[in-house]
């Protein structure tokens, strides 16, 4: 029976070469997802600070897109968290503007 060789220096992290991570934003928006056959969710609202706060508005997303879209009310409408890499700031809802009811909880 062979032995396996022994793991080159190279591949074996050590504690002394760790960096600090980059300093990164995270948010929670309300998304919706317009079928099952639609792959992508669109980040309708946000970014919020907790995910408390984004979910509190998922009635009044919901409640805009089933006044302007016929079977919007059927949509999936939930809540994501999206994480912005080093040096990237987090986008904005794409109805941050048209729901000012909003407007107090959204993160800065």
């Amino acid at each position: 029976m062979r032995s396996l060789p022994a793991p080159s220096a190279s591949i074996v992290p050590t504690l002394s070469a760790r960096t600090e991570p980059a300093e990164t934003a995270a948010g929670f928006y309300v998304s919706v997802r317009t079928s099952a056959r639609m792959a992508e969710s669109a980040l309708a609202l946000g970014p919020f600070p907790d995910r408390d706060s984004a979910h509190a508005c998922v009635p009044l997303v919901r409640a805009f897109v089933a006044a302007r879209h016929r079977g919007g009310e059927w949509w999936r409408f939930s809540v994501a968290q999206v994480t912005a890499g080093p040096g990237r700031t987090l986008p904005a809802g794409t109805l941050n503007d048209l729901i000012p009811e909003a407007g107090a909880g959204l993160a800065a």
